[in-house]
């Protein structure tokens, strides 16, 4: 009776469908524990933290492009070239009232604004040259991926809004891991 008490208990072990269900536990506990570790190494994503205030200002940014559009200024920002890491790049500007008359003595700011990383952000003043309502300035992205380019044109107290996503090009080197990149490092001890 020994023997066979001993032998039923051991029997469970022998089952394919128990060693498929613990496999399938380590399974699913390793793919969590990946997922934690990424999750914590890797950034949050929100860029604005007072985005309640934002939301709250967003019918003076409607009613400010409804203004620009009336005022009728052409802006020529061209910004679509190929952009590459730590590379400079002068960015050049024109703006024209609607009679095609140069606006000069005015104020330009670029804002290339990492949707991704607040802290990647850069602020680039760009100074009138030589003619009159011509504005230049040098660029230099820091980090590969999807940047927003935010210009904001003032003269006489008037502003300008201007937005245009680019996508900057890195050696393999520069650029961060993707999430799955991560996990399968985690999980494989690399």
């Amino acid at each position: 009776m020994a023997v066979d008490q001993k032998t039923k208990r051991g029997a469970a072990w022998r089952s394919p469908w128990v060693w498929a269900m613990v496999g399938l536990f380590l399974t699913v506990f390793a793919v969590n524990y990946g997922f934690v570790m990424v999750s914590s190494t890797t950034t949050t994503g929100l860029v604005t933290e007072e985005y309640y205030k934002y939301g709250l200002q967003q019918n003076k940014i409607d009613e400010q492009y409804r203004a620009q559009r009336l005022r009728g200024w052409k802006i020529d920002f061209p910004l679509n070239h190929a952009w590459q890491v730590d590379q400079m790049t002068t960015l050049r500007l024109s703006v024209q009232d609607k009679d095609g008359k140069f606006l000069g003595q005015g104020r330009a700011e670029v804002t290339a604004y990492r949707p991704s990383d607040a802290k990647a952000d850069v602020i680039v003043q760009l100074l009138e040259t030589d003619q009159a309502g011509h504005y230049a300035g040098d660029l230099t992205m820091p980090l590969p991926g999807v940047w927003d380019i935010n210009l904001l044109f003032s003269v006489d107290g008037q502003k300008h809004m201007f937005n245009q996503r680019i996508e900057v090009a890195g050696d393999g080197a520069a650029q961060s891991p993707s999430a799955l990149d991560s996990v399968v490092r985690i999980l494989t001890g690399e």
